[in-house]
């Protein structure tokens, strides 16, 4: 079996419940208008009764056929301007102006009073469904089949193309939070808290390499005086932001005791990133000669995606 004739056959599988819901709808619809106006009319002409001169076998009066007439077709016209998909086309055998040859099943209706049993006949517009809304089956079925069709091709396609995607890499950014004295992995959001003496002297490290990629940092050497302004820049702001208000540290002393807190708080925030740390990392002094010209404790591959300084 060819796709066509697949597709024709899982359309009409798809259209035939449709039509048939939509179609029983429309009817039981349509039969409850035409009770129901049916009934509007009935009351309608009972009220209209007492000044209808109406013929009446059992007192043997004639009755005036011409004003019936007359107000079966004002009914009528009445009717008609309302919607009411119904014509009266006969009341006690006296019959008015034919409504026209759209009109189909006639129905009988009795009226009983006091002194007479009227009889009276309506005939009723056919049930139309207009053209637009016996579409709405087709295009849900269109709709339906199409959205299966979509869900199995997704489901047969090659697991090779699922794997194709590349996801973007998201850069790490190492936040340096002075509002709660945390650093922060923009990844994990990993936060860690560091003390205010190292955590001012790594922010401070960090902004004096960016500006000074060639700068040398040993350790047997003194702190330059621009990072000692730096640290006492951002010492001022934690003050500001009522978090010490005891006297700054003096960054120049207890520089490796400084330098290993950073560290401590680097390989907790950067555990899951351990790739990271060399470029967030104060190298450290290893063997002889640690502490000649040859080690330093400079950041030189930072830049300025690499961090961010929040509350500065």
């Amino acid at each position: 079996m060819n796709n066509k004739a697949k597709f024709l056959i899982a359309f009409v599988c798809f259209y035939l419940p449709l039509q048939l819901s939509y179609s029983a709808g429309a009817v039981w619809d349509y039969q409850q208008r035409e009770q129901s106006a049916l009934e509007q009319v009935k009351n309608r002409i009972a009220l209209d009764l007492p000044r209808l001169s109406l013929p009446n076998e059992r007192f043997h009066i004639m009755g005036n056929p011409e004003a019936i007439v007359a107000y079966l077709t004002e009914l009528n016209i009445y009717l008609a301007e309302h919607d009411f998909g119904l014509r009266v086309t006969q009341l006690q055998k006296v019959t008015g102006k034919a409504p026209g040859s759209a009109m189909i099943a006639s129905h009988t209706f009795h009226l009983v009073t006091p002194d007479n049993h009227v009889i009276g006949q309506v005939v009723f517009e056919p049930l139309a469904i207009s053209a637009h809304m016996s579409l709405w089956p087709i295009l849900i079925a269109g709709l339906l089949l199409w959205l299966s069709r979509q869900h199995v091709m997704r489901w047969r396609a090659p697991d090779h193309e699922s794997h194709s995607v590349i996801e973007p890499v998201i850069p790490l950014v190492l936040q340096l939070n002075l509002k709660d004295k945390t650093l922060v992995n923009s990844i994990t959001e990993q936060a860690v808290p560091l003390a205010n003496k190292p955590l001012c002297f790594y922010i401070a490290l960090l902004e004096y390499c960016l500006n000074n990629k060639d700068v040398t940092l040993n350790q047997n050497k003194d702190v330059p005086i621009e990072l000692v302004e730096l640290a006492n820049k951002y010492f001022y702001r934690l003050v500001e932001l009522g978090h010490t208000v005891r006297k700054r540290p003096n960054f120049t002393n207890s520089l490796e005791k400084t330098l290993s807190e950073i560290r401590a708080a680097l390989d907790e925030v950067l555990a899951e990133n351990p790739e990271e740390k060399e470029l967030y990392y104060p190298p450290k002094a290893h063997g002889e000669g640690s502490r000649s010209k040859l080690h330093h404790y400079g950041l030189n591959k930072v830049l300025e995606e690499h961090f961010e300084i929040i509350g500065r």
